[in-house]
């Protein structure tokens, strides 16, 4: 096929394809481990027949089904589960979970169990997160079974322990179809991150500059990922109980860490406010870390501080995206109906997580992390996408100076030609003294070189064309253009505002804005009515850019809408100014009114200086 032989399409869309052939692939992998996981699964029993009572207390008893928390039972008093085992299993497996609690497992007076370890300070005082095999031994039917719960922290006292029954490999399968949601997210974002950080390498050689964007969002997907795995079942399997629910919690800090930082680099409108939340949200989770260092037994109780720190985050970033959804920046417009409503899942998860309710065995705040990933990389694909087409429709300002030199040479041959001349005289005057210095003529050698500094000297305090500045030219430019398609063109006094700008910006809001305007003019059929009027003015530290024309008749305005190259054309200029003002924290509106169609800009003379991107 011939589109395959070509290499643009080759360049632009073999990514993509490729992408979507990973995500679908993936997507596929997930569902038939999903929907299709060991047979032996079916075997697992988690059984609800548990007596729950206080060992101060064995009057007092509580049947599971009913009761799932103890509120009498605090911080270091041990909680007693007991049941009888009935069902007998081929290889019986017991599978025990254990949030922050040490637990012993007795078998009638037989201790199988215990995660108790007295001469270890460290986890006496914090356990973690346990999760652990018990073989049970092969007379256990009939015997009785207790659990022996208690928990340093207040929060976690008073709750039963996870109990699940079954064969050994159907517990294993178990474990692993509990943990397949969790393993494609740690795998997927590890993916985008790569893909993200070597994006930022290849920018930085190109460009020389480092996208902190870009930089943070590849942080918060690494992160995500790796809260995501820890968060997990395999985690508990793979690390110590201590190990597991530090990282967890240090990850579940620093994750809305990156992603809030990520969020205020994309902001235009609200970014100086929103950074005074993100330097005190950023302060304090660096020193809830630093406190975890060395403290790490007091993370737990810390972490409930810093969910309710989240909680704020996630009510200030919603109305943080609204209004600059309303203020028209792209990343918003199309990002924040998901911002919201990722925030506010996150915030019940958060209010679950200090109040210590019972939660769902799917990992959902992973999966909201997950979701805003894709989310956020289609943005970055589709920002990419529309940047590469926007420069073909972009005036370069390159181009521009390009022209505008020409056009000066064009415009004086005369001093092209005086130059030529003063060249010839000072190569003839440099042959007669390299002549001068081979007859030793010494005296006469340093006179001729006076002569030729002093001519040099005359050349470069001479006025000059050149010394026009590129505004000023590019302005006549457009003078003469207006001129040719008989449109009065005024524009008094708007050089030395403009000046706060950089010059590129300068350039590339003149050309867009005349651009648009003398072919919006042009559509006027009356040569008499065709007025152009461009004025800026400078108001604290904004500058106002007012670029005035004739409001068309609906007859000539059809026809201008009709004209496909003009309208396109004016909508890649439209497109072009939007970014500028964006760029600049500013705005951009179109109002016709008393006869006028008024374009006008709204800019901040002096960039915030933080730059991220």
């Amino acid at each position: 096929m011939p589109f395959l032989n070509n290499k643009f399409f080759l360049k632009r869309w073999i990514p993509f394809i490729l992408l979507v052939l990973f995500l679908l692939g993936s997507i596929v992998f997930f569902l038939v481990l999903f929907l299709f996981p060991t047979s032996d699964i079916h075997a697992v029993e988690k059984k609800e027949d548990w007596i729950f009572y206080a060992e101060d207390n064995p009057e007092s008893t509580f049947i599971s089904r009913y009761v799932k928390h103890l509120p009498s039972v605090k911080a270091n008093d041990r909680f007693v589960m007991k049941r009888k085992m009935t069902n007998d299993y081929k290889y019986p497996t017991m599978l025990l979970i254990g949030d922050h609690q040490h637990m012993t497992v007795y078998l009638d007076d037989q201790e199988i169990y215990t995660n108790d370890e007295p001469n270890d300070p460290l986890t006496l005082n914090h356990p973690g997160k346990t999760l652990s095999f018990i073989t049970l031994p092969e007379d256990y039917v009939g015997k009785t079974l207790k659990i022996y719960v208690t928990s340093p922290f207040d929060t976690y006292s008073g709750f039963p322990a996870e109990v699940f029954f079954g064969p050994a490999n159907a517990l294993i399968g178990y474990v692993f179809s509990l943990s397949i949601l969790n393993i494609y997210i740690l795998l997927f974002t590890g993916f985008i991150c790569i893909i993200n950080l070597f994006y930022i390498l290849v920018s930085f050689i190109n460009q020389r500059r480092l996208k902190i964007s870009s930089l943070l969002f590849s942080g918060f997907a690494l992160t995500a990922g790796l809260e995501a795995g820890f968060s997990d079942m395999l985690g508990g399997l793979l690390f110590p109980p201590i190990v597991n629910s530090v990282m967890l919690n240090i990850l579940s800090i620093i994750t809305p860490m990156f992603l809030i930082g990520f969020y205020c680099t994309n902001m235009h409108f609200i970014r100086k406010y929103y950074q005074k939340w993100l330097y005190f949200h950023y302060s304090f989770g660096l020193l809830a870390i630093l406190f975890a260092l060395f403290q790490a037994q007091s993370l737990p109780v810390i972490m409930n501080y810093m969910f309710l720190l989240n909680i704020t985050s996630t009510f200030v970033t919603s109305f943080a995206a609204i209004y600059e959804a309303l203020k028209k920046n792209p990343f918003y417009v199309i990002c924040a109906p998901w911002i919201v409503i990722a925030a506010i899942g996150h915030c019940f998860l958060y209010i679950q997580d200090i109040l210590v309710l019972p939660q769902s065995d799917i990992n959902w705040r992973s999966i909201i992390f997950f979701l805003l990933i894709i989310i956020f990389t289609c943005y970055g694909f589709l920002e990419l996408f529309f940047a590469s087409e926007g420069k073909n429709k972009q005036i370069d300002t390159a181009d521009i100076k390009v022209r505008l030199y020409e056009n000066q040479q064009a415009i004086s041959p005369e001093q092209t030609l005086k130059w030529q001349q003063v060249l010839r005289t000072i190569k003839q005057r440099t042959h007669t003294v390299k002549d001068m210095l081979e007859d030793q003529q010494l005296a006469a050698a340093y006179e001729g070189l006076s002569e030729i500094e002093e001519q040099i000297k005359q050349q470069l305090t001479s006025p000059s064309v050149e010394k026009e500045s590129l505004t000023t030219m590019l302005l006549a430019n457009y003078k003469h253009t207006a001129a040719q398609k008989r449109i009065t063109f005024a524009c008094d006094g708007i050089i030395e505002p403009l000046e706060q700008l950089a010059e590129n910006d300068r350039l590339s809001l003149i050309a867009h804005c005349l651009e648009y305007a003398i072919r919006y003019t042009c559509a006027v059929t009356d040569p008499q009515k065709r007025r152009l009027a461009l004025r800026v003015n400078d108001t604290k530290g904004q500058l106002h850019i007012d670029c005035q024309m004739p409001l068309l008749s609906n007859e000539e305005a059809e026809k201008l809408q009709n004209n496909e190259t003009k309208r396109q054309a004016m909508q890649a200029d439209m497109q072009m100014l939007e970014q500028l003002c964006l760029a600049y924290q500013g705005s951009i509106r179109i109002e016709e009114t008393d006869g006028l169609h008024l374009l006008h800009l709204t800019l901040r003379a002096k960039i915030d200086p933080l730059s991220f991107d």
